[in-house]
């Protein structure tokens, strides 16, 4: 079974070509150069992580976590903000073993939510059925305003 091959580890910086084409995948296209500064903001911060998913050192995915504090309530939470699987790769479990190494993370931080956020648009209806499935539950609503 093609699950039985995908290893969980965290991103590097070598790693930043591929996550750069992944994030084109999740239809966010970036510059390798706009990459490497986003990702070195987030390879300093630590309540951020950034997994990935390989099958014979071919890179297929990549869940973007943060980890917060609530305002609303004791507690933390984390948030998946960035969530793919490459094109080519989809429907095969990638997106569930990456789903499951981003909740297992959660509760070795002392974390007992996990929220994700994915935009209203035709091209996400797939992944908002996958979330469901997953066991998630639309809560609520986003609000953007640009500056």
């Amino acid at each position: 079974m093609l699950t039985d091959q995908v290893i969980i580890r965290d991103a590097h910086e070598c790693d930043i070509e591929e996550l750069t084409l992944l994030m084109t995948d999740l239809g966010y296209p970036a510059t390798l150069a706009e990459m490497r500064v986003r990702f070195k903001n987030i390879f300093a911060h630590p309540d951020y992580r950034t997994i990935i998913a390989v099958i014979d050192d071919e890179i297929v995915g990549m869940a973007g976590l943060c980890k917060g504090v609530y305002y609303e309530k004791n507690g933390l939470y984390l948030r998946i903000l960035a969530f793919v699987v490459k094109q080519t790769r989809r429907e095969l479990g990638i997106g569930k073993i990456l789903i499951k190494a981003s909740e297992d993370w959660a509760i070795d931080q002392g974390v007992n939510t996990v929220l994700i956020n994915s935009g209203n648009r035709d091209e996400r209806k797939a992944a908002h059925a996958f979330y469901q499935k997953m066991g998630y539950a639309v809560k609520s609503s986003g609000f953007v305003k640009e500056l």
